[in-house]
């Protein structure tokens, strides 16, 4: 469900033409395409209350995010760009579908709208109107005393979850969990299973015999009080390289990137509902915060532990093979973001080495190998537009900013997958990326988290007495890749017909020639694999809007 926000003096939107005064505004759902007033001794459709001169925000990760555009002179907000472009009849922006070629936008790109004459309002502000123009507000909070240790920190993280879960089922009533079989999902299950008797939990598994989350989750299973119902296999139900599932429509907010995982969660929300369940808690953002990063150790280095600092980046680079050159040079680069931003936007492909990639402003940025040079020109130019009108980290720290960009991404996701499934009734929630959670994250200092023996050492700390420790014992991670190879090649053909009639060729976007290439290569590599699942995803996305 979306909300429509209005200027406070309703007489403005009335004199506008566009919303008569005192009328009950609803959005009820995607489909829903026009602002309504109920007639005289009727009462108001279903939906939100009418909200005039809110100060309402959006989350940090931008799960939650506030959009406005004006229609004939009256600033209107909702919390859906789709929203707004259909009773505004916006056109879509053609630089941002060419953004949407790039693989790993920067959060400065990425959160643009898709719709000519939307707005975003920035991750952590507010939007209110003043004078009946929409303005934002910077919420920045004022940054507190750091925590002293891990465990201060992970008393803290153990009370923020809980009062998260609670929350929620304070709000919902019954809620549900994934037991993906990793840490995180598992954690949130138990802190769910501590607080709410006879819950239901899911896991889907993947056919690869080299993956071990099934294994993993049975056996959390086995002490979880509820009831694990086992979806089929992630390998089954991929539409990485085939048609998604066709009950999420064409969303409004750019191409899904979790298209992949669209029938497993299609099937997940049905049957939840089915079994009366309200929201569904997934472990998304747990790698972004509890997973120590590379760039950490760059942090290190300014700090009266620079002697750990030195032996992590040494591990580092004994771990991934990187040469001592290179990670050198990477420790010792004192390039800014505008700098390598604007230096990725002239790249095509990312060919960037293994440190220099670990310690980057912009991990993963480059422009599309199958973008026409007319798409790049046009990447470019936005990349040099957002950082004349002020585009800058998040942090000043590389490893807080790369923190930042993926909880946005994670985000991202979270705020999709609520649109697309909205009419099932099930809110996917995901308490990592409450706000509370990640300032905390973010106020802890570099040295509390390095050089700890335990995986995820924050969260392992934070759960304990609440979730079995031989779950942070685990040394491998669930890789799902060979799903991904798998799929492509039972799909090659059916992708190669889905590029004989693309969309994005005869709008001048992608190069024909450089598609068919990639598809013909007898042998594909890992990151020209993702490249096309991407490229694939955005073709079906335009498809589905025109």
């Amino acid at each position: 469900m979306h909300e429509y926000f209005l200027p406070h003096h309703a007489s403005a939107a009335g004199q506008a033409g566009l919303i008569p005064a005192g009328a009950q505004v609803t959005f009820l759902d995607p489909d829903y395409d026009s602002v309504t007033r109920p007639r005289r001794n009727q009462a108001p459709a279903e939906g939100p209350e009418p909200r005039y001169a809110p100060f309402a925000y959006g989350s940090l990760s931008t799960a939650r995010t506030l959009y406005w555009t004006d229609i004939e002179g009256t600033h209107v907000g909702s919390t859906s760009q789709g929203a707004l472009r259909r009773i505004a009849k916006r056109k879509l922006d053609q630089n941002r579908v060419r953004l949407a070629l790039c693989a790993n936008l920067p959060g400065f790109l990425r959160h643009l709208p898709f719709w000519e004459g939307v707005h975003a309002v920035q991750p952590g502000f507010a939007l209110t109107f003043n004078d009946g123009r929409a303005k934002s507000v910077d919420l920045a909070p004022v940054a507190g005393e750091p925590f002293a240790d891990l465990s201060d920190a992970a008393l803290a993280m153990s009370g923020a979850l809980k009062e998260s879960i609670a929350g929620r089922l304070a709000s919902y009533g019954t809620v549900s969990a994934d037991v993906s079989g990793g840490m995180d999902s598992t954690s949130l299950a138990f802190f769910l299973d501590s607080l709410q008797e006879g819950s239901i939990f899911y896991h889907a598994g993947t056919d690869d015999p080299q993956n071990r989350d099934s294994e993993f989750a049975r056996r959390a299973a086995d002490v979880l009080r509820g009831q694990l119902i086992e979806l089929e296999s992630l390998t089954s139900t991929s539409a990485a390289f085939g048609e998604p599932d066709p009950a999420i429509g064409a969303l409004d907010d750019g191409p899904p990137g979790w298209a992949a995982n669209s029938h497993h969660l299609g099937s997940l929300f049905t049957d939840a509902a089915r079994r009366g369940v309200r929201a569904h808690l997934t472990g998304i953002g747990g790698d972004e915060l509890f997973d120590p990063l590379p760039a950490m150790a760059l942090g290190l280095l300014s700090t009266s532990s620079w002697k750990a600092g030195v032996r992590v980046l040494r591990r580092l680079g004994k771990m991934q093979r990187w040469p001592a050159i290179s990670l050198g040079r990477a420790v010792a680069s004192k390039v800014g973001f505008d700098t390598e931003v604007l230096r990725r936007a002239g790249n095509v492909g990312n060919p960037v080495d293994g440190p220099g990639e670990a310690f980057s402003w912009a991990p993963g940025f480059g422009l599309s190998r199958f973008a026409t040079e007319e798409a790049r020109e046009a990447v470019a130019y936005k990349v040099r537009e957002g950082l004349e009108r002020g585009a800058r980290p998040h942090h000043a720290e590389r490893f807080r900013h790369q923190m930042t960009e993926s909880l946005m991404f994670q985000g991202e996701i979270a705020r999709q997958v609520n649109h697309a499934y909205s009419q099932l009734g099930v809110a996917w929630e995901a308490p990592f990326l409450d706000d509370h959670v990640i300032r905390l994250v973010q106020n802890l200092p570099v040295e509390a988290i390095l050089g700890v023996v335990e995986s995820k050492p924050l969260l392992a700390r934070a759960t304990n007495g609440v979730v079995p420790r031989w779950i942070f014992t685990r040394e491998d991670k669930g890789e799902y890749s060979s799903d991904l190879f798998q799929e492509f090649k039972a799909r090659r053909r059916e992708l190669s017909r889905l590029f004989d009639d693309s969309c994005l060729v005869d709008m001048g976007h992608v190069d024909p020639t450089a598609v068919r290439s990639a598809l013909s290569m007898p042998v594909i590599g890992t990151d020209e694999l993702y490249e096309l699942e991407h490229l694939a995803g955005v073709e079906r996305w335009i498809r589905r809007l025109i």
